[in-house]
Order: C-alpha cells, then structure tokens, then sequence
C-alpha cells in the first residue's frame, strides 16, 4: 500500500493541479467522525468525482487516474491520500488482551449527587444528532478533566453507516459504577441498553480498531 504525498510545487498539469487542490482540501479540514460517506459526499460538493467504496472513498482525475481517500480518525487532515486502492494487509496493530471488551454489562449508580454533577458539566446536545463519534470524545474529555474514569460504548449495528457511540461516567464515590452519557440525549437513567454494549474500550484510539468487516475474534 502506497500512500500518496502531494507535493505543492509541481508541474502546471490539469491532473497535478487537480491533485493538488484535493490535497488542499482534505488538509483544511478536520473530523474525527467523518464515514466514508461523508467523505465522498463532502469531495463530491467541492467538484470532485468521487464515489464511496466499503471503506475508502475513489476519487476519479479528468484523465481518468484515480486517488483513494480513508477517513484517518483523530489524525490530522480528513483523511489519508493513496495512490492504490487500500487493503487490510501489511502492519498490523497489536491489541492488548482486554483493552477492548465485548458484550459487557455495567452497573448503573443510583448516586443523585454523582447524577446531578455530572448533567451540569456540560450543557446538552454536545454535537448534533449523527455526530456521536465527535461529540463523545468531547464528552470523555471533559469528563476526564473533572477527574472522573470514562468507558466509550460502541454498537456498530446502530446507525447504517457508522453505529453509535456513547460513553459511561464512573462514579467516583462508587467505584465500578457508571452513568450513561449520549452526546446528544444527555445523561441517559433508566434505558438498560445504555448500559451494554457490543463493545466497550477506555480510549477512543481503539474505535479505529473495531471494524465490521474484520470483527475481533
């Protein structure tokens, strides 16, 4: 897999140029949450052909040359260029046992003041209905810095294109009980299904890590 560095100083082609701008673009921007959907529709407003894949986004020049684009996360840019169509094969991350847990349900705290605490901490929605990814890495880091332990909660069977992402507040006088936060609906009491998730993992590095096409064993 070959990833594509544009340089900016390049000959005075329609095809360089058009690299160039596209390299531009995705560098101007930020968005930890963005899907490849996303990606493909925002290229697509700013003149560019491009067409969404299972998990990269195809980007065809005007003599025909296609770049490939993948949403990189947390990373700088929208996403990474490649000069080749993507694939799962060379350096693989090491996943620690444990650091991502499956199908794990927490307890729920009954604290009225840990519950009050937490809903004045933030005014609600963070981020607006859709944007779960980026609103609950807010969420975790805000949280966080008042001192509190923070689990995300991944369901990739929600939401067609992305799943659902959402985040457990540890209760600080209770140890190992938690407090359901959406990005969105605020501090969720009473819905059980806040409280299990397919997935569930300390750091939002290890979203990256989860894919519906190569689940973790």
């Amino acid at each position: 897999m070959a990833l594509l560095v544009v340089s900016i100083i390049l000959p005075a082609t329609a095809v360089c140029a058009e690299e160039n701008d596209l390299w531009l673009l995705i560098s101007s921007y930020e968005d930890i949450g963005i899907t490849v959907q996303d990606l493909a529709f925002f290229l697509a407003t700013h003149g560019f052909d491009a067409t969404p894949e299972r998990s990269y986004v195809t980007v065809r020049l005007s003599d025909g040359s296609e770049a490939y684009l993948t949403p990189n996360g947390g990373e700088p840019r929208l996403a990474d260029l490649w000069s080749e169509p993507p694939t799962p094969t060379g350096p693989v991350r090491v996943i620690l046992p444990d650091v991502i847990q499956k199908n794990v349900t927490y307890n729920r705290t009954d604290n009225i003041h840990f519950i009050r605490d937490v809903t004045r901490q933030v005014v609600f929605p963070v981020t607006p209905l859709g944007m779960c990814y980026d609103g609950s890495k807010k969420l975790a880091d805000t949280y966080g810095s008042f001192g509190y332990g923070v689990r995300y909660m991944y369901d990739p069977s929600e939401w067609d294109w992305q799943g659902h992402l959402w985040i457990l507040v540890e209760d600080s006088k209770r140890l190992d009980l938690w407090l359901a936060v959406d990005s969105y609906y605020g501090v969720i009491i009473d819905d059980d299904q806040y409280y299990s998730a397919p997935y569930s993992f300390a750091e939002f590095e290890y979203l990256d890590s989860i894919n519906p096409r190569w689940r973790l064993a």
